[in-house]
Order: structure tokens, then C-alpha cells, then sequence
């Protein structure tokens, strides 16, 4: 099984943990994107998307849990990333207020290296199944907008027009012909 690759935006700004983390992202054969603040961060997810957002909390202008906030509340849930937070001043409140906002993990520093990239091979997979399903729902959407009939012919819309009339009535109707 190759493991999921994915873009992954990665802000922190303590330049020695964004090249460490950066390199073994990459290594683990993920596009990575380094920023160090949240501002160049918020920047690069409105130009393009990403599977995954790394962000530290404390930055300074502003702080990561501010920039999921403004996320949460202008992309809609079907296109946001996966966020995994992570900190050195972790508080109970910040990591219940990360999670109510949608995190996917909070990290305190230090950590392993390992354990991030656990964690990022699980957001991707992830983000990678909501995209799935997401087609799979528009998919059955388009199929079956008549009451999970399948068919566009002239024949087809018919039968479902009729349909439609008796099911105004309290009648009940079986429709049969060829499958």
C-alpha cells in the first residue's frame, strides 16, 4: 500500500522546527509549503488549497488558533483542510477550543517527528475520503434526482411525470417494463 501523499501547508515561526518539520514531511514524499506566520499562512490558502494546514499557535500578528477561526468561518466545511495545532504552551482551553473548531489533532512541542507524520498520513487519508465522498454525493445527485430512477430518456421523464401526478392522489401505483 503506498501511503497518501498530500500538500500540506506548514506555518511556525521558529525557522530550526520549520526546516526539521518541512524536510521530514518532504521525506515522507509530501508537498510541503513552509510560511512563518499566520498571515502568510491565511495568504497562501485563499490562492490555492491544501490537504492539511500545520500550524503553530502562538505566532506572532496572529495566532494559529485565530487563523482556524477565520477559516472555519469563511470556507465552507466541504473544502477546508485538515488542521492538525501545535504548541509548546499548550492549555487545556486552547486545545478544547482547536477541537471545537474542527482540529483534527493539537500537538505539544516538543514532539516527536514521528508522531507528526502519523498524524499527517491520517489528516490527508482523510481529507482524501471527505473529497471522495463529496464526488460520490454530487455523482448519486446527478444520477438519481428522480426518486433514485435512472433514466433520462423521453420514455423515462414521462413515467416519472405520471408518477408524480398519482402521487398526489392516495392511489398506488407499480411500475413495470424492461430493466
Amino acid at each position: 500500500m503506498t501511503m497518501p501523499r498530500g500538500s500540506i501547508l506548514l506555518a511556525d515561526d521558529e525557522d530550526k522546527i520549520l526546516k526539521r518539520l518541512g524536510r521530514a514531511l518532504r521525506d515522507d514524499g509530501h508537498e510541503v509549503v513552509e510560511v512563518s506566520s499566520a498571515r502568510a499562512a491565511r495568504q497562501l490558502i485563499s490562492e490555492r488549497p491544501f490537504d492539511l494546514l500545520v500550524l503553530d499557535n502562538i505566532m506572532p500578528g496572529m495566532t494559529g488558533l485565530e487563523l482556524v477561526r477565520e477559516i472555519t468561518e469563511t470556507i465552507p466545511a466541504t473544502d477546508r483542510p485538515q488542521v492538525v495545532m501545535m504548541t509548546a504552551h499548550a492549555t487545556v482551553s486552547s486545545a478544547i477550543d482547536a477541537m471545537k473548531l474542527g482540529a483534527l489533532d493539537y500537538l505539544q512541542k516538543p514532539f516527536e517527528v514521528d508522531e507528526l507524520l502519523v498524524v499527517a498520513r491520517h489528516a490527508i487519508e482523510r481529507a482524501r475520503l471527505q473529497n471522495e465522498r463529496q464526488y460520490l454525493l454530487s455523482e448519486r445527485s446527478a444520477d438519481f434526482n428522480h426518486y433514485g430512477i435512472v433514466g433520462r430518456s423521453r420514455a423515462m421523464e414521462e413515467v416519472i411525470k405520471r408518477a408524480e401526478l398519482v402521487a398526489e392522489t392516495k392511489s398506488t401505483v407499480l411500475i413495470t417494463g424492461e430493466t
